[in-house]
């Protein structure tokens, strides 16, 4: 019976010794960007080459705000969301950011907000760390569900098609040309053809 005792007590002084195994937070990785974005490019190499090493790291979500340029105007993007684009300007305001002077992309992760393509290495840094800290919150999700915004409708799988085409306008074909041509053809030859005539 004492051995029995004397187990009981080691089974649970093990078991309260053991280190507790945590779960870890599902963290997520939301990129509001523009198609063909040079920038978002980047940040895409970097965060897939990190899934690609450790496929459960975190989720990349991509919030495809503009889908394309202008081509009439290379300076103006099509804007592909309008509810995206609110809540890429309120999660500026809310960090405190400029939501005026706008770009891609702006990567959101937890309570942290980054403009542009730099440091990767240190975002990738505080990702992993997120991944254990207790307060973690995923504010941009917190602030879509406040808002009524459904991130669905401009989540975007990278690479995918977009409405990135070029704008509608009446392109001449080369019928159109053919006939052109051909109709320039007969008055040219009919303005000589008449010439032709009234000198003889």
């Amino acid at each position: 019976m004492k051995k029995l005792y004397l187990s009981l007590v080691a089974l649970l002084l093990v078991l309260v010794m053991m280190p507790t195994v945590s779960a870890k937070n599902k963290v997520t990785v939301y990129m509001f960007t523009k198609n063909g974005c040079g920038y978002c490019e980047q940040a895409f190499d970097f965060f897939e080459g990190k899934l690609k090493e450790d496929p459960d790291a975190f989720e990349l979500v991509n919030l495809e705000v503009w889908c394309g340029t202008d081509y009439t105007n290379k300076n103006e993007w099509i804007l592909g969301s309008q509810k995206g684009l609110d809540l890429m300007k309120a999660i500026l305001e809310a960090k405190g950011k400029d939501s005026e002077g706008l770009s891609t992309p702006t990567i959101v992760v937890g309570d942290y907000i980054q403009v542009g393509a730099d440091n990767l290495d240190g975002l990738y840094d505080r990702i992993v760390a997120y991944q254990d800290d207790k307060n973690y919150k995923d504010e941009l999700k917190a602030l879509a569900d406040e808002k009524g915004i459904d991130m669905n409708e401009f989540t975007r799988e990278h690479g995918a098609a977009s409405c990135d085409v070029l704008p509608e306008e009446e392109k001449t074909s080369k019928t159109d040309l053919i006939i052109i041509a051909g109709v320039f053809v007969v008055l040219i030859g009919g303005f000589v053809g008449l010439i032709f005539i009234s000198k003889k």
